[in-house]
């Protein structure tokens, strides 16, 4: 490996080593570039002030140069969020860069704001490119504040961002072909798609929801949908897509929680931005509600809140229902579902009546639809066993030996019957399939076919349909066709009764599994029902694995078998193939091959089905190798992979059991909600006096109406109407206000809960620390001295070595007291940027001169400040030197001549968890020096 760094020499006879360098050097930074940087780093607002003035009269150092670590003084100042250096480094036309977007990122709202408010410099005060050191930006360049501000979900910059009017470009559609979006994705498709990403990343924000969308329940719902599209086609980025889908349906669930009331919630689920002024439609049928089922927001259904509600609409006849005993219940439904004929007359007699009126309750109208199905079910079951009073007594005559001439004579089984007539029970069942029929053609209307088709009951009910209409059919045509009597083995394999007979089997079953979708009521039997049916698609994934592992071992079987196939006469082997009782010519063909293979999984084919007449050992040896290998696949491999799947299926629903369970009832109880479908079959094929009612008021309104009248009436209620559309917006907004309101607040509460100390309140704290601490050094610096004030001596960058002199002149007048430094600095308080620290200074009167600094957040590091006048070491020497005439001064401390000493002390705890600390200013009698007015520095 080290040929790779240098070239080897062989003669060495050491050790090789391999000799390390920077390979990318940058350029370094000048001494004093070095401590202007370190400055901005520890906060020392004068050092920094000084340096820039500096450099805008020697140019000494560049004000725009960065760290090894890409940063300038203006990003370290953002990272330490200091505000007072920013202001200062923007005052004197910093280069800004990306520094917005550092600030977003760090989601420092002060510096947010101070950067949207500077105005960059233009013409001669802009900075000349030869001073900027190249940098590279560590944003691409599709990201911009809005969208950075989203991503990072801070509503305050964010409000910031959207009060100055900034935009989010509109991404295009899922599988959009236009020019810009295929001349995007051909020049650069990694950056194509992932701005995509980091539009929608942005678009999905609740921040930005809240603060930008009129209807934000609308656009979470949507978006979240458009994302679930999205994680279908972009599958790089399918988890991304995925968890944002999510992150916008707990968006919309979170939003909800924040309702305080039933108007509230009925002003949120009823809410339409839709209505027609020119239809009048019902504005209490729960819209958000059903479009939120549209757009599978499960969490938002399973709300407490919405179920709630539903439950109360649900059981609007019958109050305090869930706290009634379980028996109770069960017989009242059981009266109920007895009464369903005689609540359907009342309905189809008097509409308006209070009998006619109660069926068109949602519970009431579920029991009965359920008992009218469960009739169904029980002629089905009568149908099914044939029960038919005329078939004993002519059983005699039908095994005459006429019959066997097969004459037309009507003395005959109905088994030997080729067109036998209904019997009573199929007559009795034609009027609920048609009821069926006229209802799943209504519900296709109304919801139209692309809603109809989303739902997997409504597909099998349309099969189910399908097979006793086809059954019906069949019937009709062997009834018309055929007459007379005929044994059966002599019918032909098509025949139409034998085809009625078995779609009426198939359809029997798939009538008594229809059955599982009412589980969906109870809270036991839901959740097995929803497993079930993810189950099922489990079931067809295996079968496509399945089906081409099946079709290839079939191919080579079928191959290798097709010449030995059996040839035998009819009479010594009538039987051919694996339903006989002794299996033969499993291989022979094709069809043949596919049905051994696919009985071998149950253990219902032997391996003698692989040996052939003559004695060809190979070609037996290959066959039975092929036909353990396909068992072994199919058995060990296939199936336990199908349990495995369907086990994590089962899994996945008991995880989330409440939230899918909620919403497939919740689907449950919206179609019961519906103003159509109120009576079940077959009283749903009468015409009912409503019905004629509508139907002639269409023909009068459509067909004999008289224009002028028409437009009058049409102006009338279109003004009403849209005054209603009006008041219903005003009240949906003024609701959705509060909601974003407590929404906000709860998120902010909830962040200072879960956010607790971490590392980067400490470096806060640190930075505020040494923040003070310079200022401390500048106001102590820069007290007043014998000719005026003391400006800095010197012009470097720090402060350590820089002396200050003062020349206190006492008073003769009023008598000396000892002052405080708070008095100077009197309850003074130190808060950093971000709102999370404080540090307060305050005085005590107990204590004479102590300053105490607390926290509970960091510890503070020892530092000795002596402040002395310079004039001092000569007063010592010099002690018949007069002094200038007293001043007030707030250092002053009496009469008594002695220095004074300003002592900064702390005690670090030993434990490292420990985050109090405290330092205390020492105050020690000054002695007055006399200071020289003629004394020279």
């Amino acid at each position: 490996m080290a040929q790779l760094y240098y070239k080897k020499n062989d003669t060495s006879s050491y050790r090789d080593r391999i000799p390390l360098r920077i390979v990318r050097a940058e350029s370094e930074l000048s001494p004093m570039e070095k401590a202007y940087l370190g400055a901005v780093e520890k906060g020392d607002y004068g050092s920094v002030k000084q340096a820039l003035e500096e450099a805008e009269i020697y140019f000494r150092i560049n004000i725009n140069c960065i760290d090894p670590l890409g940063r300038t003084a203006l990003l370290i100042a953002i990272e330490n969020e200091n505000l007072e250096i920013i202001e200062l480094l923007l005052s004197y036309n910093i280069h800004v860069g990306d520094a917005l977007l550092h600030a977003i990122r760090k989601e420092v709202v002060g510096a947010v704001e101070l950067l949207l408010n500077h105005k960059r410099p233009r013409g001669e005060k802009q900075v000349p490119p030869i001073l900027l050191d190249r940098q590279f930006s560590d944003f691409t360049p599709d990201i911009t504040p809005i969208i950075l501000a989203a991503h990072t979900n801070n509503y305050e910059i964010i409000k910031l961002l959207l009060q100055r009017g900034v935009s989010v470009p509109q991404p295009h559609a899922v599988r959009c072909n236009c020019v810009e979006c295929m001349s995007s994705s051909d020049m650069d498709s990694l950056r194509y798609s992932r701005s995509r990403l980091n539009i929608y990343k942005a678009l999905a924000s609740p921040s930005l929801i809240a603060l930008s969308s009129e209807d934000p329940f609308l656009t979470a719902f949507q978006l979240s949908w458009e994302l679930k599209e999205l994680s279908n086609v972009e599958n790089e980025f399918k988890a991304e897509y995925q968890e944002l889908s999510q992150m916008c349906k707990q968006f919309a669930k979170d939003l909800l929680d924040q309702t305080r009331s039933s108007k509230e919630l009925n002003i949120i689920l009823n809410y339409r931005d839709d209505i027609n002024p020119l239809l009048d439609e019902n504005i209490n049928d729960l819209a958000r509600l059903k479009l939120a089922i549209k757009y599978s927001q499960k969490e938002f259904v399973a709300q407490p809140n919405c179920q709630q509600l539903l439950a109360s609409r649900w059981y609007s006849e019958f109050p305090g229902w869930r706290r009634r005993h379980w028996a109770v219940k069960l017989i009242t439904c059981i009266f109920i579902g007895f009464l369903f004929p005689l609540l359907s007359t009342f309905y189809l007699i008097a509409p308006k009546s209070f009998y006619g009126l109660s069926i068109r309750k949602p519970f009431i109208k579920f029991i009965c639809h359920t008992s009218s199905y469960l009739t169904f079910l029980v002629l089905l079951f009568l149908a099914s066993q044939h029960i038919d009073s005329s078939d004993t007594a002519i059983r005699d005559a039908a095994q005459s030996p006429a019959s066997s001439i097969y004459s037309s004579t009507p003395a005959c089984r109905r088994a030997e019957t080729q067109g036998p007539a209904p019997t009573v029970v199929e007559w009795i069942i034609l009027p609920w399939v048609i009821g069926y029929i006229w209802m799943e053609i209504k519900q296709m209307w109304d919801s139209g076919l692309k809603d109809y088709l989303d739902d997997w009951w409504n597909i099998m009910d349309f099969i189910m349909n399908s097979l006793y209409l086809a059954t019906i059919s069949l019937k009709i045509v062997s009834y018309t066709k055929y007459s007379g009597c005929k044994p059966r083995k002599d019918w032909e394999m098509l025949h139409p009764t034998l085809m009625a007979e078995a779609l009426f089997a198939i359809a029997n079953i798939f009538s008594s599994l229809r059955l599982i979708s009412l589980f969906t009521a109870n809270s036991h039997l839901g959740p097995l029902q929803i497993s079930l049916g993810r189950m099922l698609l489990d079931i067809l994934k295996f079968l496509f694995i399945y089906c081409l592992v099946l079709l290839a071992f079939a191919n080579g079987l079928n191959q290798l078998y097709y010449y030995y196939k059996t040839e035998g006469k009819p009479k010594e082997n009538p039987c051919k193939g694996i339903r006989c009782s002794t299996q033969n010519n499993a291989f022979s063909t094709l069809f043949e091959t596919l049905q051994s293979l696919f009985w071998s999984i149950f253990g219902l084919i032997s391996l003698y089905v692989t040996n052939v007449d003559p004695d060809h050992e190979f070609t037996e040896f290959v066959g039975s190798t092929m036909f353990g290998t396909y068992n072994i696949i199919s058995l060990v491999v296939l199936l336990n992979m199908l349990i495995a799947m369907m086990n994590n299926s089962y899994q996945h629903i008991a995880d989330h059991a409440d939230i899918e369970w909620k919403f497939a009832r919740t689907k449950l109880w919206m179609s019961y909600f519906e103003e159509g479908g109120t009576l079940p079959s077959p009283f749903n094929i009468v015409p009912s006096p409503k019905s004629v009612c509508y139907l002639a008021g269409w023909i009068k309104t459509h067909l004999f109406r008289r224009r002028g009248k028409k437009t009058c009436d049409s102006f009338e209620t279109l003004g009403t109407r849209a005054a209603e559309n009006i008041r219903l917006t005003h009240e949906f907004q003024e609701v959705m206000k509060n909601l974003v309101k407590r929404y906000v607040a709860a998120k902010i509460r909830d962040a200072k809960t879960e956010e607790g100390l971490t590392e980067e309140n400490f470096k806060e704290l640190k930075q505020d620390i040494s923040s003070f601490r310079y200022e401390v050094l500048a106001m102590t610096k820069n007290r007043p001295n014998c000719g005026g004030s003391s400006p800095l001596s010197g012009s470097s960058l720090a402060y350590a070595g820089n002396s200050f002199r003062y020349c206190p002149k006492v008073s003769t007048d009023e008598p000396q007291k000892k002052p405080k430094l708070l008095d100077v600095i009197n309850s003074t308080t130190l808060q950093n940027k971000a709102g999370k620290t404080t540090i307060s200074v305050s005085s005590d009167k107990s204590t004479d001169g102590l300053v105490v600094l607390s926290s509970t957040e960091k510890t503070l590091s020892n530092e000795v400040l002596n402040a002395e006048c310079p004039q001092r070491q000569r007063q010592l020497s010099t002690q018949n030197e007069t002094c200038s005439p007293p001043e007030q001064n707030p250092f002053n401390t009496g009469s008594s001549n002695k220095d004074r000493n300003v002592e900064t002390s702390q005690t670090v705890p030993t434990d490292v968890q420990e985050t109090g600390f405290s330092f205390t200013v020492h105050t020690s009698e000054v002695e007055n020096a006399s200071c020289n007015a003629n004394t020279t520095r």
